[in-house]
């Protein structure tokens, strides 16, 4: 797999194919090139279709009727691959100011590639069953009276204890797809280890928590070290993500 002269991913012999879906979802850059990867879960149960629909949604905006976001690429359960933007432009899937490689940005989404995976995220366990957010059919009634959602429910097994809750695994379908893409965005743009493990939650932890915990403390180092090699580790960059100069 790697980058073509366009920003678009191409398929080597063997890797997933790449399913393209351009969105109108996008500005210009801040820097001639992106400057590192914001890793993103879809928070969604997801399954068979699930990502494509998602890709093809994307592709059109209605103000004041679609949720603003875009990203570069989604990549499914079964390890598929979609790109809704090329490389060469922004997408919309922070929003917030940080900082991307020691520099500062009002909006980190005009420096960065971000890449959404299917997961669940958090869950919680109600009988036999996982649920994913918002879990009830109505979060909102009392306690004794809330209903577990079945459109939210998932099998146990795909729950994952960690120390901060249960969450949705990744499939290792996923881990070998984005293996692929970073390894490609690596060689195009020479980007470091540190720069390929931003994270949503760390430009904006008091409202989101993905990609969690699994991804971040598990599954990316695995995919990082396959990359620059167990002795290339860093520091997370989970507490700089608000420091550096001003751009």
């Amino acid at each position: 797999m790697n980058v073509d002269d366009h920003g678009w991913l191409v398929g080597a012999a063997g890797a997933p194919i790449v399913k393209r879906f351009p969105t109108v979802r996008t500005y210009a850059l801040a820097t001639p090139a992106p400057l590192g990867v914001v890793w993103h879960t879809t928070d969604e149960r997801g399954g068979p279709g699930t990502s494509e629909a998602m890709a093809r949604r994307v592709q059109t905006f209605r103000t004041g009727v679609d949720r603003p976001a875009s990203w570069h690429l989604l990549v499914s359960r079964e390890g598929a691959v979609y790109q809704s933007a090329p490389f060469t432009v922004g997408t919309w899937h922070v929003g917030v100011g940080g900082v991307i490689a020691g520099r500062r940005f009002p909006n980190i989404n005009h420096a960065t590639v971000g890449i959404e995976l299917e997961n669940a995220g958090r869950l919680k366990r109600l009988g036999a069953l996982a649920y994913c957010w918002p879990y009830y059919v109505d979060p909102r009634a009392p306690a004794t009276q809330r209903r577990p959602d079945p459109a939210c429910a998932l099998p146990l097994e795909r729950a994952v204890a960690t120390p901060l809750g249960l969450f949705d695994g990744f499939t290792p379908a996923q881990e070998e797809s984005a293996a692929l893409i970073l390894r490609a965005l690596v060689a195009r743009y020479g980007w470091t280890r540190e720069v390929c493990t931003y994270s949503h939650v760390d430009f904006d932890p008091e409202h989101r928590e993905d990609p969690g915990p699994i991804w971040k403390q598990t599954v990316l180092p695995r995919v990082l070290d396959r990359i620059f090699g167990a002795a290339g580790a860093t520091a997370s960059t989970a507490g700089t993500a608000g420091q550096g100069a001003s751009l």
